[in-house]
Formats: structure tokens, C-alpha cells, sequence
């Protein structure tokens, strides 16, 4: 989609914005100028699921959200914005194309809103998945009766990468650094183990445990100069070129080896005395492997089958992308695809019945 100069102009300040704190709430202050100017409405709100609480979420709005949202949990059950952006994580929504008008106005969100002089008339609203048990997402509120447009709404997709970047960035480290001297409080963290880099990719300082993980991974000719992995100091070369961080999940590297799996993300942190420094976000977790059943085989093309094996080993879209040497949204697609073949929702549903076809098989 091209953009007019108003536009590139407020979508770059949306995305300096978005990269310049931590803390969502910050991020939320310095961002609603130009996103209320790209988007004209009256309020915003981030939200973040919590882990083992499906239905319970931390929200982060606009001022004259909070008593709304405070009360979510009595208006769950008539969430129809949740009820459709659930089903199609990192896509927008309008109101428009989640339920007719007259069942919007019956909803209890809509009822509350008014009951507590907020009157919200139309909601624009995407989920973003992390994948990694929890979700985020960002919803924007207009009080007008104006719908929003798919301009407005393809705006929004666009800019769907660097909001995901965001939420994943403040939940794996905001808590950790507010109000603490940076990076030196990272090491007094539990089960939180770093790499932080300056800008070209000189080592400031590591956590515990990476040393050993670096030795148990990599062979001597795998690693550079530095004493970092090539592959790894490529990466960062790469997106340290972009402007942005590029398709989602290329800043997210990932390796099985054996029973194990390392997972790395490469965030660039915030601005700080005129350098943004990269911290290297390490976790080594068991792996697993289910094979793909033989009765799904025929159902699948022979790249779909490939997807599906990897996907069946643990690997995320976005590293299954990365292997295949294949752009995410062509990855997402082969993804889509084996859902609909196999009729399963999603990635959960998938893993079970792999499992228990291979099980019978074996059988």
C-alpha cells in the first residue's frame, strides 16, 4: 500500500514510539498523538493476557478506559471483539466485520459503555500471538459514528510487526529494568539469561549461564573473533540495517540439537546516552518430536508436509520461515492451509492429535 507524506510521516512516529520505552503504559502516552491522528478516535488500550488465566487480561489504556475496563470480566461473555480477533491472530478487525451493527448495540460491552458515560460506538482491533502461551493486543475506540475505513484498517495491519515487537519486548523485559540501572540489573534476574551488545556488537556484559551455552552449542569454527556466533553477528548485522526489525520473527533465532532446543530473541532496546544497545534474550528448554502421520500425508502438498514437520518439532512460524528460506506470510499461508486439510483450530489441537495418530500408528 503506498503511503502519502502525512501518512509515512505519522507512521514513523508511531514506530519511534513504539521503540521507546519499555513500559507499556509509556509507550502508550508517547504513541496516542499520532496514533489518534492516523486512526482519528478518542481512546486506545493494550492488553496482555496472563499465563494459565485464559480469560483474565493486564490492560494498559487511555484515561477514560479504566472504569470500563475494570468491569471486563462482567462483559467476557459478550466480548464479541475477542470472540473474533481469537480466531485470526496478527489480522485487523473492524466492528464492521465482526458482528452486524444492531447486535453490536445489544452487546453488554456496548451497553456498559454507556451505563458509565463512555460511548464508544466503533472498535479497531488486532491480537497479536507471541506463541508462547500468552497473547497481546491493541485496540483502538472511536466515540464517533463514523465506521472506521479499510485505509485505516490496512494502516493498521501494516504496522502489526513492530506492535507485536513491542508487547513481546515490555513483557520479556519491563519489569525486569524499570527503575533499575541497565543492563547491570539483568544480573541479579532468575531464569533470565543475556547477551547485551553495543551497537556494533561489542560485548557489555553476560549473564551466568551463557558462557556455557555458547560452548555447549557451537563449535570453535562457528564462532567469530568476538567469541560470538557468526550466524548470530550476521543476524544483527542484518537488522541493524533495516530501519525496522523486518517481517515478523526474523529478530528470533532458534536450534534443536539432540533433546535440546535454543531459543534466541535480538532486541534493540530503547535509546539511552545516544546508542541503542542490543540485549540477546537466551532459553535452552527441552525439545520435542512427533512425527507426521501417515494418514495426513496424502491430505498435504509436499511443502505443506515440510511445514507441518517442523511445526510438529516445536519450531514457530517465523523460524520455520527462516529454515525453509521462505518469506513469513508464505510460511503463515502453508500454515493456514494445514489447518483447514487437517481441520484443526489451532496450534494446541494440532500437537494433540499428532500425537495420539503417531501413538496408534506405532500401535
Amino acid at each position: 500500500m503506498d503511503l502519502d507524506s502525512r501518512e509515512r510521516a505519522l507512521t514513523l512516529e508511531l514506530k519511534e514510539a513504539l521503540a521507546s520505552s519499555l513500559e507499556l503504559s509509556v509507550v502508550l502516552s508517547r504513541m496516542k498523538g499520532a496514533l489518534f491522528q492516523l486512526f482519528p478516535a478518542e481512546h486506545a488500550a493494550w492488553c496482555m493476557s496472563k499465563q494459565g488465566l485464559p480469560a483474565g487480561y493486564e490492560w494498559v489504556a487511555t484515561d477514560r478506559l479504566a472504569a470500563f475496563l475494570a468491569r471486563y470480566r462482567e462483559m467476557a461473555g459478550g466480548d464479541f471483539v475477542r470472540g473474533t480477533v481469537s480466531h485470526l491472530p496478527n489480522v485487523v478487525f473492524r466492528d464492521s466485520e465482526m458482528v452486524p451493527r444492531a447486535v453490536l448495540e445489544r452487546s453488554r460491552p456496548y451497553q456498559l459503555c454507556r451505563e458509565l458515560r463512555t460511548p464508544l460506538e466503533h472498535v479497531m482491533s488486532v491480537r497479536l500471538d507471541m506463541r508462547q502461551g500468552w497473547h497481546g493486543g491493541l485496540t483502538v475506540y472511536r466515540e464517533q459514528r463514523l465506521s472506521f475505513s479499510e485505509r485505516e484498517r490496512a494502516l493498521l495491519q501494516g504496522l502489526t510487526p513492530a506492535l507485536a515487537r513491542t508487547v513481546r519486548n515490555c513483557r520479556m523485559l519491563g519489569a525486569v529494568v524499570k527503575g533499575h540501572p541497565f543492563p547491570e540489573v539483568l544480573l541479579h534476574q532468575r531464569d533470565l539469561e543475556c547477551l547485551v551488545l553495543t551497537p556494533a556488537f561489542a560485548e557489555v556484559l553476560r549473564t551466568a549461564r551463557v558462557t556455557a551455552w555458547l560452548e555447549a552449542w557451537f563449535s570453535p569454527s562457528e564462532l567469530g573473533p568476538s567469541g560470538l556466533p557468526i550466524e548470530w553477528v550476521e543476524r544483527l548485522a542484518w537488522l541493524g540495517s533495516l530501519q525496522e526489525d523486518g517481517e515478523p520473527g526474523l529478530d528470533r533465532w532458534e536450534c534443536v540439537r539432540g533433546d535440546r532446543r535454543l531459543r534466541v530473541t535480538f532486541i534493540r532496546m530503547p535509546e539511552q546516552e545516544g546508542r541503542r544497545l542490543w540485549t540477546l534474550v537466551l532459553e535452552e528448554e527441552p525439545s520435542y518430536f512427533i512425527p507426521v502421520p501417515s494418514v495426513w500425508r496424502p491430505l498435504l502438498t509436499w511443502r505443506e508436509t515440510e511445514v507441518l514437520g517442523l511445526l510438529l518439532q516445536g519450531y514457530f512460524i517465523e523460524s520455520i520461515a527462516v529454515l525453509l528460506g521462505i518469506t513469513w506470510h508464505t510460511a503463515n499461508t502453508h500454515w493456514k492451509n494445514i489447518r483447514n486439510e487437517l481441520k484443526v483450530a489451532d496450534r494446541a489441537e494440532l500437537l494433540y492429535q499428532a500425537a495420539v495418530l503417531s501413538r496408534e500408528e506405532r500401535e
